[in-house]
């Protein structure tokens, strides 16, 4: 392990503002003594104590609190802490924290909690980054995932693969060191099935992660169309409010407006845009860039169209869209094709309907990842070793069929092991920990 700064850190584990409670954390070595000097009593391990709070120089009270004392290794930093719950306010959190980096702790840097929890063998790198995915979850799913990563199941999928590898790996090295005479080699076929095994393993989660992103950031759900064709009216029917300025003067929308709602335990992103036409205007062609930049980060279409949304030219996107013919309590009468979702955001005709479109779009993300148990690489970090791994178990598979000597296949295999490594953390990267701790909040 790389060593780290083991001085006693303090930070406010809640959100800062006025509330009915904040809570605080302190980790480092031996604080025994430091707990003595805030609260002028003994420590009980993981007992919480009712006590008035002091400042460690002056003696001064500084609030009733509940704290609690947690013994080395027995705590979540794997050091000594002590969780102080306060009256909520920035003057007694102020107070409070000022008064413990005068006894002689230093602030904590983002994720430095989570960091030395890692250090210390309480969670690997893959846990760490769920307790951040948790905290940052807008959604049930999101949060399902989060929990089984907490878990350590996925990390103990991907120890069980990296296992079974190191076992292959040690039956072709130890033939290496015999003759062909002395003993029955393992046939290339046999090795290659049980390599193929291994991959399809693999590829289960790299399937089921590459929906990674959507399930943590949200599926974007772009709203595109021409000029008042009823874009920003649908876009509050599907809210439930009035989020986006409804007029009928065409190009109301400029900028692009964004609202959050939940589909099937998945974060969805709705997204008014301004549209697509032919304009002279500075502005207006500022707001159609900004179409065309979400149309490229977006998932999903609904194009919009008063009239007639198959006429419009929707060939070029690479993403499922929703053909959407709004208005429809104007002219009720008129037929459409098949395909096409009749909308009236005044009578709400269709709404149901068009979230009916939605949620089996969200039904089929959540369904590739419940497949493998919420298996689901929630970190580009994790997407791109992992894809890295799988293509090591290919290139191994690729040279048993071309019957390449099982000293090469075995040199390709230790890079799986490798990538695994790096996975879960198991071999601690300095740019890798400053990379992914330095993205937590502080206090985490």
């Amino acid at each position: 392990m790389v060593p780290y700064d083991q001085e006693t850190i303090v930070a406010l584990a809640t959100p800062p503002g006025v509330g009915a409670l904040s809570v605080l954390r302190i980790s480092g070595e031996s604080l025994v003594p430091f707990y003595k000097q805030l609260t002028k009593t003994s420590p009980k391990i993981r007992f919480a104590a009712f006590c008035k709070l002091h400042h460690p120089e002056t003696g001064e009270v500084l609030d009733e609190v509940v704290a609690t004392y947690f013994k080395s290794p027995k705590s979540f930093t794997g050091e000594d802490m002590i969780e102080i719950s306060c009256h909520g306010g920035e003057v007694v959190q102020n107070n409070i924290i000022a008064a413990i980096l005068d006894g002689g702790a230093r602030l904590a840097k983002p994720g430095e909690f989570s960091f030395r929890a890692y250090m210390n063998g309480k969670m690997d790198l893959l846990q760490a980054e769920a307790v951040a995915s948790l905290i940052a979850s807008k959604s049930t799913y999101s949060t399902k995932v989060g929990l089984y990563h907490l878990d350590g199941r996925v990390s103990r999928q991907l120890m069980n693969i990296k296992s079974q590898v190191i076992d292959l790996l040690a039956v072709l090295e130890n033939e290496l060191n015999f003759s062909e005479e002395e003993i029955d080699a393992t046939s290339l076929d046999e090795i290659a099935s049980r390599i193929k095994l291994l991959r399809n393993e693999v590829s289960a989660i790299v399937n089921a992660s590459s929906f990674g992103r959507q399930i943590f950031s949200g599926v974007r759900v772009v709203l595109f169309g021409k000029p008042n064709s009823g874009k920003s009216s649908l876009f509050n029917a599907l809210l439930g409010y009035d989020r986006a300025i409804v007029s009928s003067t065409p190009g109301t929308t400029r900028d692009t407006v964004e609202a959050w709602i939940e589909l099937e335990g998945l974060p969805v992103c709705l997204i008014d845009t301004a549209g697509m036409w032919e304009s002279g205007d500075y502005l207006d062609n500022l707001g159609i860039a900004k179409t065309k930049s979400e149309l490229d980060k977006a998932d999903l279409c609904l194009l919009v169209d008063e009239d007639d949304p198959t006429l419009i030219q929707a060939d070029h996107m690479k993403i499922p869209v929703i053909l959407i013919r709004s208005k429809c309590d104007i002219d009720q009468q008129v037929s459409q094709s098949n395909g096409v979702v009749r909308v009236s955001s005044k009578t709400q005709l269709g709404i149901k309907d068009l979230l009916t479109h939605l949620s089996t779009y969200c039904t089929k993300v959540t369904e590739r990842s419940e497949n493998n148990s919420f298996a689901v690489m929630t970190t580009r970090r994790q997407r791109t070793l992992l894809g890295d791994a799988h293509g090591v178990l290919s290139e191994a598979l690729k040279q048993t069929s071309e019957n390449i000597g099982t000293d090469i296949v075995a040199s390709t295999l230790r890079q799986f092991i490798v990538c695994v490594q790096d996975i879960v953390g198991e071999i601690p990267n300095e740019n890798i920990m400053e990379t992914v701790f330095s993205e937590f909040c502080i206090g985490k």
